[in-house]
This record gives structure tokens, sequence and C-alpha cells, in this order.
């Protein structure tokens, strides 16, 4: 197939975002799908060594052993003795505490996970659909597949886990080599610096490109076929056959077409600035309001931490809301054109 098809499919992205957004443009339908993309849109000499060493005895408060140490007043030491008695009669009620707070991290994170997987299909379903789709039944549909990419996004996690701990091994090698006292050359110490830095970048590389991957075909492959992630990637695999460079040609575009929108963000996000105004004003009500039926001022204190927490919270959301709104002839831009190029690659992943 011709490389015409990766210029011919920002032609269709630009005519999917002008006919989606631009064309008769109303307020509801952007409020609707700036909501939709907020939560679904897909968001580098001489040798020498090092010596460690412990002393044998600390400095103390007379010279000699044995003494308070110099600096430290006994209330000092007796309130970090106390600390430590504490810590050992309570460390398992913390240790229990510390699990629990664990626990539930985990669940809000594989919850939030999981919404913005089903979120990510219902956006994809909002630019391809001939239709406007209605956020509920367009969730009961994807809960499914959702699901798969919640799993996939797992699989890819424990991928850079995995790439981590290779680049910790070393890492550990040699700071056990420092703390057992033997010598460790410069050029040795440099090199791995140098290559901890260099593994660094390149795993972070290979997850951009796993994620990329993943949003500009994985997710257009599931959409229409309405399967998981593995069968997914068995439509992906088939439609990528004898077109290597075809593939590479449409991310040189998008970085092209990337660079852009970039600029073009920076001056939306100038200009996003004046709404900062809004949640600012509601903050500043709110204390004002507080703080003039509070007792006192240490009372007014007390009473500004939960609604400020709040107003801060609320203020940030909204703003980040209406950011996406402003933004979202990029991010349906970027998705039409990559549903427009899975779509030229194979015929059966045709969406628009």
């Amino acid at each position: 197939m011709a490389s015409e098809i990766v210029t011919e499919s920002v032609g269709d992205a630009w005519q999917r975002t002008r006919g989606l957004l631009l064309v008769r443009p109303r307020v509801g339908h952007w409020l609707k799908l700036g909501f939709i993309a907020m939560l679904g849109a897909s968001a580098m000499g001489g040798g020498g060594n090092f010596n460690f060493s412990v002393p044998s005895e600390f400095p103390t408060g007379d010279g000699g052993p044995g003494g308070t140490p110099r600096g430290v007043g006994p209330q000092a030491v007796q309130g970090m003795r106390d600390a430590i008695a504490w810590l050992s009669d309570n460390l398992g009620g913390l240790i229990a505490v510390i699990v629990g707070l664990v626990v539930v991290w985990l669940i809000l994170t594989v919850v939030i996970v999981y919404v913005r997987a089903v979120f990510r299909f219902i956006f994809v379903d909002a630019v391809a659909a001939p239709r406007e789709p209605s956020i509920r039944a367009s969730w009961s549909q994807h809960t499914g597949v959702g699901l798969s990419l919640l799993l996939w996004y797992v699989f890819l996690g424990l991928i850079a886990l995995v790439l981590i701990l290779m680049v910790l091994v070393p890492l550990v090698a040699s700071g056990v080599m420092i703390g057992s006292g033997k010598p460790l050359p410069i050029a040795l110490g440099i090199g791995g610096f140098l290559g901890l830095i260099g593994a660094i970048l390149l795993i972070a590389l290979v997850m951009a490109l796993l994620q990329a991957l993943t949003d500009d075909f994985l997710v257009p492959a599931m959409y229409v076929r309405g399967c998981g992630a593995w069968e997914g990637w068995r439509h992906v695999r088939r439609a990528w056959r004898g077109q290597f460079w075809n593939v590479v040609l449409f991310y040189l575009l998008k970085l092209v077409a990337a660079i852009g929108a970039a600029i073009a963000g920076i001056f939306i996000l100038a200009a996003s600035m004046v709404l900062l105004v809004l949640p600012v004003i509601c903050a500043a009500a709110i204390v004002m309001f507080i703080a003039a039926g509070a007792p006192q001022a240490d009372g007014a204190a007390y009473y500004l931490i939960g609604p400020g927490v709040v107003a801060v919270i609320a203020g940030v959301l909204t703003y980040s809301y209406l950011l996406q709104v402003l933004m979202l002839p990029i991010s349906v831009f970027f998705q039409s054109y990559s549903l427009s190029f899975i779509g030229k690659l194979d015929p059966a992943l045709r969406t628009i």
C-alpha cells in the first residue's frame, strides 16, 4: 500500500475534527466531550577508590566515650528514648496501619485506572461513532474491553518493574562493594553512573513506545473488534504486515503535528490562566466567610483547613476540566489520526 495513506490520514483527522467540533459548534457538546477526554484521552587518568567506614566511637559531650553527644541535651535524648519505646510498644499496630493504607492505595489506584481504561474506549467511541454517544450506554458496552486494557496496563507495569530491577542489580552490587571497603576504580564508578542514566533513559523510551503503540493501535483494534488485548495485538500484527515504513512515517508526521500542537497548547495554556481567577475567588470567599464567623483567630485556622483543602481540590479539578475543553480539538485530531491510519492499514479495522 502506498505511503500516501499517512498523509491521507492527516487529512481525514482534520476533517473529522472540523466536522465534530468546528462546524456548528455547540457548547454542551464541547463540555460533554471535554469531560470524556479528561478521563479517556491519551494525556528520555588514575585510579581511586571510595571507602565507607563507621567510626567506632561517636563524639561525646565530655570528649570521651559513654557521655551525652555534644550539642544534644538530656531532654532531647530522653525524647528519643521515649519515641523508640513507643515504636517498640506499638510496632504491630503501626505495621497494620501501613499495610492497610497500602491496600487502600492499591485498590483506589486499580479503580481509577479501570475507570480511565473504560473511558479510553468511550472517548474513541465519541470520536469514531457517527452519532453522539451516551456515556451510560458506552460505559456498559466497554466494561469488558476496559478490564482487558487494565490487565494490559498491569502487564506493562510488570515489564517496567523488571527493567528497573535489572538496573538496580549492578547499582546494589556497587553499593555493597563500597560498603565493604573494597576499592572501586573511578572509571568504574563513572561508567556505572553513566550506564545507570542510559539505562533509565532506555527504560523510559521503551515504556513510552509501548504506551504509544497501545494508544494508537491496540485501543482502536480492541474498540472495533470488541476483543481483549491479546487478540487485539493479533489484529494489529496482521495490519502491520508489509507496512513497517508506513508506521515509521506515521510517527514522524505525528511528531511534527505534536510540535505544532505543543506550540498551540502554550498559547491556550497562557490564555487559560484567566480561568484560575474563578477558583481563587471562590476559595477566598470561603476563607473570608468562615474567618468572619470564627470566634477567634485560632478557631478560624482550625475551621479553614477542611474547606480550604476542598476549595483547592475543586479548583484544580475545575481548571483541569476547562483546560481539557479548550484542548479538545488537539485530542480529537490525534485520536482521529490513529483511527484513520489503522483503518487504511486494514479495512476490517476502519471506523472513519
